[in-house]
């Protein structure tokens, strides 16, 4: 067993996602840190007002000598200040210190600040100035040993222990997919789905508007369309039907939302409609494949004779990919897209906990010890030693 020392020295896996921020140690089943990737200024103001004072009072604090709020702290006050995405507006002063933040909370014996090597999950269209920004903030700022950017397709790819497939990653700004054979990828076999998390968060607000607006005034913002959009959507085979149905009175998508304002909300076909424009992006006018279609077209980059090799491992992974029933609905598109000899063998893998599998499977990976190439050394810090790209997954596939 390590030492209380030796542990506090093990690498940190870090994900910055445009939506939550994880943190934790590798080698553990689970990050100790998911938070969202926000920030507040304590003078960004949703209004001004010369009538309302001591608003300012509310960060005076032991805990808050700084002007800004973090992740959780941050949407307490999202109905007074304006709601800031580290990660969207590139900040990467404010991200310095939501990252130092949150190390804290790691409880780390001071004997041991920033010694740990650090881990940096990367999406394939994380850029280079990017990394170079990141870099820069934890050899310069922080002073850390060594940094690995991992891929994130691979960590996921190693938690199942699949060497081909195809992993669909739905975040809230990006989707994402990379097909693999035998470990390999290929730039041309990836896509960035111009539909995600956040344009069907749109969708449904205006769903809802468009419905409810007229002889109602209803309150809803982004943020409460998002809450119910991750806890009521659904996925279903024929919305077409269902909306008949609806209409001549079935009940069972009827649920009933309390709105901060003290006023309710009654929702039905929208729970299911809002996952639409994934099948139809002309629904928010985008001019693209369906999501189902874009998938094939990756795996049909492939030569013919792969494909059956990649079809029994579709990945779905990310907050997006929690959609009841998406699983389902995906495996019957993809098939239309594949011969009567593929389709039996098309499978669209859900596994629990997917939308932390990206970290999961970094932690994995670290614990088997197939991190050892790919490490960046700090130059300040020449000859300690390190272990850094991935190994390829050495498991067959399932």
């Amino acid at each position: 067993m390590l030492t209380e020392n030796k542990s506090q020295l093990r690498p940190i896996i870090i994900e910055i996602g445009s939506q939550n921020f994880r943190l934790g140690w590798a080698g553990d089943d689970y990050p100790d840190i998911i938070a969202p990737s926000v920030y507040v200024d304590n003078n960004d103001y949703l209004f001004t007002s010369d009538v309302i004072d001591g608003l300012e009072d509310i960060f005076i604090t032991e805990k808050n000598a700084e002007n800004h709020l973090f992740g959780h702290e941050a949407l307490k006050y999202s109905n007074i200040l304006k709601i800031h995405f580290f990660k969207k507006e590139s900040n990467y002063n404010v991200f310095m210190k939501y990252f130092y933040h949150h190390y804290k909370q790691l409880n780390i014996a001071e004997e041991n600040h920033f010694k740990q090597p650090i881990i940096i999950i990367s999406p394939f269209n994380m850029s280079e100035l990017e990394k170079t920004k990141l870099q820069d903030i934890f050899f310069n700022v922080f002073d850390f040993p060594s940094l690995l950017f991992l891929s994130e397709s691979q960590g996921i790819l190693a938690t199942l222990r699949k060497t081909s497939g195809v992993v669909i990653n739905m975040g809230e700004a990006n989707t994402t997919f990379t097909t693999f054979l035998h470990g390999f990828s290929n730039v041309m076999a990836r896509d960035i789905y111009p539909i995600a998390g956040k344009e069907l968060t749109n969708y449904l607000l205006n769903l809802i508007l468009t419905r409810k607006g007229i002889g109602k005034t209803v309150y809803i913002d982004k943020i409460i369309a998002k809450e119910i959009k991750d806890k009521l959507s659904l996925c279903i085979f024929n919305p077409d039907e269902e909306i008949k149905r609806i209409k001549d009175g079935l009940t069972k998508y009827n649920r009933t939302i309390d709105l901060p304002d003290g006023s309710s909300l009654e929702i039905n076909t929208e729970r299911f409609m809002l996952v639409e424009p994934l099948f139809n992006p002309s629904l928010i006018h985008i001019d693209y494949l369906g999501l189902p279609e874009a998938v094939s077209k990756v795996i049909k980059f492939w030569d013919r004779e792969n494909w059956e090799i990649i079809v029994p491992n579709i990945i779905i992974a990310g907050g997006g990919s929690l959609i009841p029933g998406l699983e389902k609905r995906l495996k019957l598109e993809i098939a239309k897209h594949f011969s009567d000899r593929l389709k039996d063998k098309i499978n669209v893998i859900v596994v629990s906990g997917r939308e932390n599998i990206g970290w999961i499977g970094s932690s994995v990976l670290w614990a088997q010890d197939k991190l050892k190439k790919g490490w960046i050394q700090n130059p300040s810090q020449e000859g300690t030693d390190q272990v850094h790209n991935v190994e390829e997954p050495s498991q067959n596939d399932n």
